[in-house]
Formats: C-alpha cells, sequence, structure tokens
C-alpha cells in the first residue's frame, strides 16, 4: 500500500523544501528529479534513488516497483513543484561528487574544465553536450553554479547520470596533474591569434571554458598551454558559452576520429 502524505508539517514533505535550496542539497547529498522523464531517465540509467514522490491525480505509466513511493496531496506536490508544467512526480536522488584531487590523469583523454560558468543553462548544455561528443569527465571550479540546481538537472537531459564531474580548488596543481600526464590545456580567447578550425590538438586534451562575462581568469589563462579563437563569420561579437563549448569539443572530437581512422 502507498504511503500518503498530507500534511506541510509531514518529514519528507519538509525535506524535499530543504532539497530546493544549495544548502540542503549538499547537507544531504541529494537532489531533485522532476517530470517523467527526468526519473524514468533517473531509474533506467541506475541513479540512486532514495525514493519517488507522485501527486494523488498523476498517472503512473511505469514500473515503480523498485522504487519506494509517496504519494502526496495535489495541493502539497504543487507547492513543491519547481517547473510550470510539472508531471506530477519527482524523485529524490543520492549523488556522490568528488575532487579533482582524486582523478588519475592516465583514465582520460578528453577533458572540460569549467572556470566559473554561472547560469544554470549553460551548465545542463554543456553537461549534455560533453556527453554526446565523447569527453570523459568535466571538472568545475569553485566559481560555477551548483550542479544539482533543479535548472542544470532538468537542461542536462539525464546526462549528468552519464559523466563523471569533479570539483576543484586548486587550478595550479589540477592543471600541472594533467601536464605531467602529457594533456594540452586548450583556452578560448577572443584576442588569441590561433584558430579553432585550423589547429592541431594532442591526443590528450583539458578544454578549459570560462565564465560568461568576463571568460577564463587571468590565473587560469596563465595555465593553458595553447590559446585559440573560434571564427566569427557572422557580426555577432561572441557566443554563448555552452554553443562555443559544444563547437570546440566538436572539433577535438573530430580530430581524435580521423586520427584513429590513420586520416591524420
Amino acid at each position: 500500500m502507498p504511503v500518503y502524505i498530507e500534511s506541510s508539517q509531514n518529514s519528507i514533505y519538509k525535506h524535499i523544501k530543504k532539497l530546493q535550496t544549495k544548502n540542503g542539497r549538499s547537507k544531504n547529498s541529494q537532489y531533485l528529479a522532476e517530470g517523467v522523464r527526468a526519473v524514468g531517465d533517473a531509474i533506467s540509467n541506475g541513479a540512486d534513488i532514495e525514493y519517488v514522490i507522485i501527486k494523488k491525480s498523476f498517472e503512473i505509466s511505469r514500473d515503480l516497483s523498485q522504487c519506494k513511493v509517496y504519494v502526496m496531496e495535489d495541493s502539497l506536490f504543487d507547492s513543491l513543484k519547481t517547473t510550470v508544467n510539472s508531471q506530477g512526480i519527482l524523485a529524490v536522488i543520492n549523488y556522490e561528487i568528488f575532487s579533482s584531487d582524486s582523478m588519475n590523469a592516465d583514465e582520460f583523454e578528453t577533458v572540460i574544465y569549467l572556470d566559473s560558468v554561472t547560469d544554470p543553462g549553460n551548465m545542463g548544455t554543456i553537461i549534455r553536450s560533453s556527453d554526446a561528443l565523447g569527453a570523459d569527465a568535466i571538472i568545475i571550479s569553485k566559481g560555477c553554479v551548483d550542479i544539482f540546481n533543479p535548472k542544470v538537472v532538468r537542461s542536462s537531459m539525464a546526462s549528468i547520470l552519464n559523466i563523471p564531474i569533479f570539483t576543484d580548488e586548486n587550478p595550479k596543481d589540477t592543471f600541472g596533474m594533467f601536464k605531467s600526464a602529457g594533456f594540452e590545456i586548450v583556452g578560448t580567447f577572443p584576442d588569441a591569434k590561433e584558430n579553432s578550425r585550423d589547429t592541431s590538438y594532442g591526443e590528450k586534451v583539458v578544454l578549459v571554458m570560462g565564465n560568461e562575462a568576463n571568460g577564463i581568469s587571468e590565473d587560469v589563462e596563465r595555465l593553458c598551454t595553447k590559446r585559440v579563437t573560434i571564427p566569427m563569420m557572422g557580426r555577432a561579437e561572441s557566443l554563448n558559452v555552452a554553443t562555443a563549448m559544444s563547437i570546440m569539443l566538436y572539433e577535438i572530437s573530430v580530430r581524435k576520429t580521423k586520427r584513429i581512422r590513420g586520416e591524420m
């Protein structure tokens, strides 16, 4: 029999409220996935689901027998939803995030390093594109948006479950580790002389992307071994950071494929 939640004083209700804040997510090492697709993807990808909450009027079309399920009064559920058109289902998911100190550079070939990317939509798109275009891992600096922000989770479209993400406190040590392992540290800059399309990339690359407004910080720029610019054909002055990252990663992945095929 399902367990019903009918009061805002219920401990489960209060706990989900806490998970809507960065501090609550960090303290409990849990985040929320909302919507039929998000919850379904979490189940399909073997996420560590603590429990699922469904709206009383929600019609279940997926087997949830492997999950602990609570049924919540419609008005209570609606007070928890983070989307305008909520579909009446959400999951509480346990997570574990690792520091870049625990990384073994020899296990990776293409790594994305994000230097203070602050927009949730950009972060989610970067995670999704990194997954789609074959990046092995993502490293986020301490100035980045919380990757378990509901907007990040939604826009990542389950890719947050597919690619390892590490936090970084000391770029100098992190990049030093990768340089020692033979990685090229590639940063994008509007004033760089090298064109991203024409340059060559090593077999192992850390691609660095910077803040939406300020780009790559001076401290991180000094650690880059290659500076490139994305050629602009139209009149726009710049590209969205998620778009720029996708273009760069595509260029790198195409060259990797050609090397494997012996075309380079």
